[in-house]
């Protein structure tokens, strides 16, 4: 049994007790922080396996020998009691791990994004009841952000950002989404914000990348059976859902963000043309880094996989995004139902019914049958295009970023 082995001996078991890492996250400077295993098959044991200890002694090996080894594994394993310290090591040596450039984009991207889901879970999972987020939550990520700022507001960055784009919505993976995609949105686009110099210009970066990830932290207050609900959001459903914006600011109040992060989180639903929440903003009353946010959230959600839609490709997201909708007036009518009622005004009655209980909960019943069919109808029209949703020399400059990409090609949107 492994319960009374000494960390650096050899092993004989299950595995269950060791977990699999990426041998070339690991410098060879930092060999000594953990003990490496390889697992080893044993001829005639089924479900056993021996885990060899691995440079015990590495004093007495070349650098350059240790990098050749250890890209030369495909996998190498730590036992449980050292993955504190392993993961410690990866938020330390983040930076250095993603500039390596020997490391796949799609493993690099990985890492980062596993680093920072574990903290925006922990955001979401911790603050149902909470009125605040702790500091030392808001300083973890601000890290994070810090050390892979080079990395994620990259252009090429976008290759291992792909990678990710059309699977499940989740409100963690979401968010990291949105925050890598403003990271590289600000970064290539210096000419949009008064900025001076290479330093200025970089904290923007964090801060927006910090914005993108928090941004539907308010989420946290909204009751699971509506979050996770598998279909489309009733009338009543989507009102309770658009106070997440303002629960995420309250939980940012004491925050030592500055005030253009708290507007972008605050208003980044609302639509140019003014039909947008909380507050129906319109053109210039909305301010820029909302645009910026809505732009980039819309944009992943619509390439996301959904209980209740297929999810589009990034050209059918920036075709909605950018098409006219024909049907702009009668989106409008439904949306204005929503803000003054939450239920579509319906006045259908069931006549020749003596009972006036099975009277009231037939027409009950109408009612909400038609208030589905309206929501339907709502999510179909507004697939028909969203331009007016959103500042069309920003959503021009952002199909023009991502074009840049060799990830992708959207030179006939353009």
């Amino acid at each position: 049994m492994d319960g009374g082995m000494d960390i650096g001996d050899d092993f004989v078991g299950d595995g269950s007790n060791f977990i699999g890492i990426v041998p070339t996250f690991i410098t060879p400077n930092n060999l000594t922080r953990f003990h490496l295993y390889e697992k080893l098959e044993l001829a005639g044991e089924t479900g056993v396996h021996r885990f060899r200890c691995l440079l015990k002694d590495t004093t007495s090996i070349p650098e350059s020998t240790l990098i050749r080894m250890l890209s030369s594994w495909e996998c190498v394993y730590i036992h449980k009691q050292e993955v504190g310290d392993y993961e410690q090591y990866l938020k330390d040596n983040l930076h250095i791990i993603l500039a390596n450039d020997s490391i796949a984009m799609e493993t690099r991207s990985l890492l980062f994004t596993d680093l920072c889901s574990d903290v925006i879970l922990g955001v979401l999972k911790a603050n149902f009841g909470f009125p605040r987020l702790e500091s030392k939550t808001l300083a973890s990520l601000k890290g994070l952000v810090s050390k892979a700022i080079g990395f994620i507001s990259n252009i090429d960055s976008l290759k291992g950002l792909v990678t990710l784009i059309g699977h499940d919505y989740e409100t963690h993976t979401h968010s990291i989404k949105v925050g890598w995609l403003m990271a590289i949105f600000v970064k290539a686009n210096p000419h949009l914000f008064a900025v001076s110099g290479r330093t200025e210009l970089e904290k923007l970066v964090v801060e927006a990348t910090v914005m993108g990830f928090l941004h539907d932290i308010g989420k946290a207050k909204i009751p699971s059976s509506v979050l996770n609900k598998k279909g489309r959001l009733n009338n009543l459903e989507y009102v309770a859902i658009q106070a997440h914006t303002a629960y995420s600011v309250s939980l940012l109040f004491d925050s030592d963000f500055p005030k253009y992060v708290m507007e972008g989180i605050l208003y980044h639903h609302e639509n140019e043309d003014g039909s947008g929440y909380p507050c129906r903003l319109k053109y210039d009353e909305i301010p820029l880094f909302a645009k910026i946010c809505h732009i980039a959230d819309v944009f992943d959600a619509l390439t996301s996989e959904r209980p209740y839609k297929a999810s589009k490709t990034p050209y059918e997201a920036l075709a909605i995004m950018t098409g006219k909708n024909p049907n702009l007036e009668i989106l409008h009518q439904m949306e204005q139902e929503v803000w003054e009622g939450g239920a579509a005004p319906v006045s259908v009655v069931v006549r020749n019914e003596k009972n006036p209980d099975i009277r009231r909960l037939k027409h009950e019943s109408r009612l909400n049958k038609e208030a589905e069919k309206r929501v339907e109808a709502r999510m179909k029209l507004r697939d028909n295009g969203m331009a007016h949703c959103f500042d069309p020399e920003l959503l021009k400059q952002f199909v023009l970023t991502l074009n840049r990409s060799e990830s992708f090609d959207f030179s006939t949107l353009i």
